[in-house]
């Protein structure tokens, strides 16, 4: 994931996919994957030719609250 943050600091998109092909036989003969290795997922940079539209967010103020929990004074 810090791969996708400092990527997207920079101006890129990016994607990252687990799914099936990260256990595809051919795939994992391709990386030359030992038995005992697994793929976490595939990460894409790359330039996006549009930007995303923002889509909307849930206002904070009415989902989060102060922690006052036993060691906070």
């Amino acid at each position: 994931m810090n791969l996708c943050i400092a990527a997207n600091a920079l101006g890129y998109a990016t994607n990252w996919i687990s799914n099936w092909y990260a256990e595809d036989a051919p795939a994992r003969a391709f990386l030359g994957l030992a038995p005992h290795e697994r793929v976490a997922g595939f990460v894409h940079i790359g330039t996006a030719e549009n930007k995303m539209p923002e889509r909307p967010r849930a206002d904070m103020e009415k989902i989060v609250s102060d922690y006052s929990g036993p060691w906070v004074e």
